[in-house]
């Protein structure tokens, strides 16, 4: 009730207020999720009367059939219609559909055929990138010094929960629990982290370290202070079509990374060159990855992520995405700054 509370009262709040700010807009750029910016979207561009670009973030109602928000039966199925018909209203009007995950693409046409295939366009998020800078920069600046270190150090970082397919890591763990030159640092908050951790206590995995929420300011301190990053996503039909943030912001810091993950955000991975791959759910491939990764040495880590930051520059970088989103807009050539 309080997601619920909490997006009702942002489309409500959104739709008052914003008006002023947008009325003379010659274009919106709407950040559809949650699907509640539906309301202040349709409001404030005249239905469509204003061009709009819809960058598609989440799959609606896919997301809060994923999540367990929507519950299960007639009331379930009747959201669930009520939403796809207002998505569908959305993705008609826009126009340009931005979307972050190409596969997302392909859903988008099989869901709704009428729509114009050339109004979507693959334009993925790019990260903070006053925050998320090459690692060799970050650990010059602050003098750290990995070269020495015995101990090898797979970082994860972010959400733990239910889809993060967090138990197949531990269950990689279980395996490493007698190579002791590899330890999994986790660091993060989520609905799974205390069963995850009592986990971890009760089979005495020593290798992982819990070490909670903290602030995003220092994420890039403590990917400069570990050796290899970990993306993790489970195994589900609906994932396969999702990309984490992380995973431009870890090609932006030029970091190599394991992907346990499946979709196109292992493609992503695959395509940038950063790292290795394996399928979600298979443990014992996990573990062989980080003793694959452990064993491979410093000069393979760099390769690693020099072709990740070279990829995110290309094709996920701030100054690429704005000039997709321009380009569908019709708008002229502008000054873009570093």
């Amino acid at each position: 009730m309080g997601r619920v509370l909490n997006y009702a009262s942002f489309a409500a709040s959104a739709a008052i207020s914003g008006g002023a700010a947008l009325r003379n807009a010659d274009a919106v750029w709407v950040y559809n999720s949650p699907v509640t910016v539906s309301l202040p979207l349709l409001m404030h561009t005249r239905g469509g009367g204003v061009p709009y670009f819809l960058h598609v973030q989440d799959l609606w109602p896919d997301s809060l059939i994923a999540s367990g928000m929507v519950p299960n039966g007639w009331v379930g199925d009747r959201a669930a219609a009520m939403i796809s018909r207002l998505v569908k209203l959305t993705e008609r009007k826009a126009t340009t559909v931005g979307v972050i995950s190409p596969g997302v693409r392909a859903l988008i046409l099989e869901r709704h055929p009428q729509l114009d295939p050339a109004k979507i366009v693959y334009a993925p998020n790019p990260t903070n990138e006053q925050h998320f800078r090459p690692v060799d920069e970050i650990r010059h600046e602050l003098g750290i010094d990995i070269s020495s270190d015995q101990t090898i150090d797979f970082m994860y970082a972010g959400a733990i929960g239910d889809v993060q397919g967090l138990d197949t890591v531990l269950d990689a763990a279980a395996l490493l629990r007698d190579v002791p030159a590899i330890r999994l640092t986790v660091y993060g908050d989520g609905i799974s982290r205390e069963r995850l951790e009592r986990r971890a206590a009760d089979e005495h995995l020593d290798n992982v370290r819990f070490m909670g929420r903290v602030d995003q300011d220092e994420i890039p301190h403590l990917i400069a202070r570990s050796h290899i990053q970990l993306v993790s996503l489970a195994s589900s039909p609906f994932l396969r079509f999702t990309t984490p943030s992380k995973i431009p912001s870890l090609l932006a810091s030029g970091v190599p990374i394991i992907g346990h993950i499946g979709g196109d955000g292992a493609d992503l991975i695959r395509a940038a060159g950063a790292g290795l791959v394996v399928d979600p759910g298979d443990a014992a491939a996990l573990a062989g990855a980080m003793v694959r990764m452990a064993e491979s040495g410093r000069e393979q880590w760099h390769a690693f992520g020099e072709s990740g930051r070279r990829y995110y520059s290309s094709h996920l970088s701030v100054a690429s995405t704005t000039r997709i989103i321009l380009d569908s807009l019709g708008a002229p050539e502008p000054p873009i700054q570093d």
